[in-house]
């Protein structure tokens, strides 16, 4: 892939390629209607059975399959063409959305198929996920990879922002049905996108050798790969604890929404875009210093930043005030992942990329669903006020620990 004359005077190098720009942009619109399924899962839950533990529940059904594949995508993702996973995964997700849509429709009242189908949404994106990060490598040279990805999380983050808004608006308005049939429709920009995309022009670096049969052997040579890796190592344990202690705040808006605030499901969705208007705010900051300063101070920062703005949220006496927390959280959520991510991704070999981006992902995957589960049983004994400031000074203190430590600076290693 030749580099493009301009890349030197751009911000943003990474899209002066077409195949970047293509993937950027359909994954930009269809990662809203991503936000605004996980929306109306929430949503439709809390509305049928008005229990936080219910939410969470959802939540542990939506992320545990996805650590459940995780072996299986790690294979996959060095094994497959992903631009052919990627399309069939999208396909799939569209359909269940359809089907989700004519459950509500038909009047089901039950919380149990919606786990069913919640469920199986996590299954297809845990294949998904894992592919998607270690595509965006494929789209641009090694060169421009840090700018690559830091464009990739401020698209995820500005759909963050406008989806759930788009959701709220919508479920508001028309209901969770037509919400659920716009998230089908929103997948059609991504298919568009890579039935475009050049393949001559894709930078591969899947190892010809396929290894047919060897799940697991692969996944292990990953793990030891990762345990000798102590970037990529402390990049992991850092990620693992913004899904302990952060992530599952996400999935309990609703609560702060219905019982703190006291909020319609439009305004719900506002404080649900939050965070990705936040992460919007900081993306072109982002994008254009990527692969400049110092990591483990990038990274210092943003525990300690995470979770003090998840201290000011969960304690937020006004709708505004947690609005702003919000924004806080988003903001430093883009910093932080896409710091994390480009120590992986710069980090790691080309033939272990697929397994070792799933690996980075297990941080968030494998302990994700038990701490949504945790919270939404220790908000409904405790009220979501405690329970969320004690996840904020926890994730301060998990950062101070990887500092003292001395793991942080591992993340500076080239």
């Amino acid at each position: 892939m030749p580099p493009s004359p301009q890349e030197s005077q751009s911000r943003f190098p990474a899209l002066q390629y077409r195949n970047f720009r293509l993937f950027w942009t359909g994954g930009l619109l269809t990662n809203n209607g991503r936000w605004i399924r996980m929306l109306v899962g929430s949503w439709v839950m809390f509305a049928l059975t008005k229990s936080a533990a219910w939410v969470g529940v959802s939540a542990f059904a939506g992320s545990m399959p996805m650590l459940l594949m995780n072996p299986f995508s790690a294979w996959v993702s060095d094994n497959w063409n992903r631009r052919k996973i990627l399309l069939v995964t999208n396909g799939i997700q569209a359909v269940t959305a359809i089907v989700m849509a004519l459950a509500w429709n038909s009047g089901l009242e039950s919380p149990w198929p919606w786990l069913f189908l919640i469920t199986a949404g996590g299954f297809i994106n845990g294949v998904r996920l894992p592919v998607w990060q270690a595509f965006v490598a494929e789209c641009v040279p090694r060169s421009v990879l840090p700018n690559a990805i830091a464009l990739n999380s401020t698209q995820f983050n500005a759909a963050r922002a406008t989806g759930p808004a788009i959701g709220g608006l919508i479920i508001g308005t028309f209901g969770p049905g037509w919400a659920l049939l716009v998230v089908a429709i929103l997948h059609l920009p991504i298919a568009i996108a890579l039935l475009l995309l050049d393949t001559d022009q894709l930078v591969s670096g899947q190892s010809s050798k396929k290894e047919s049969g060897k799940i697991f052997e692969g996944y292990k040579r990953a793990i030891r790969y990762v345990l000798d890796a102590p970037g990529i190592r402390t990049a992991i344990l850092a990620v693992s604890f913004i899904s302990a202690f952060a992530m599952p705040l996400s999935q309990h808006i609703v609560v702060f929404a219905e019982d703190v605030f006291k909020v319609s499901p439009f305004w719900f969705g506002v404080l649900g875009s939050a965070q990705g208007i936040g992460g919007i705010a900081v993306g072109p900051v982002v994008a254009a210093m990527a692969g400049r300063g110092v990591r483990s101070r990038i990274q210092l920062g943003s525990l300690v930043g995470y979770g003090a703005a998840i201290v000011l949220f969960a304690l937020a006496p006004k709708f505004w005030v947690g609005f702003f927390a919000l924004l806080l959280i988003g903001g430093v959520h883009l910093v932080s992942a896409t710091n994390l991510n480009s120590v992986v991704q710069l980090q790691v070999d080309d033939e272990l990329r697929g397994s070792v981006m799933a690996l980075y992902l297990m941080g968030v995957l494998g302990i994700m669903p038990f701490s949504n589960l945790l919270m939404g049983i220790l908000i409904s004994a405790l009220g979501p006020r405690p329970v969320g400031a004690g996840a904020g000074v926890l994730l301060v203190l998990g950062g101070i620990f990887l500092y003292t430590t001395g793991r942080l600076f591992h993340l500076d290693d080239d």
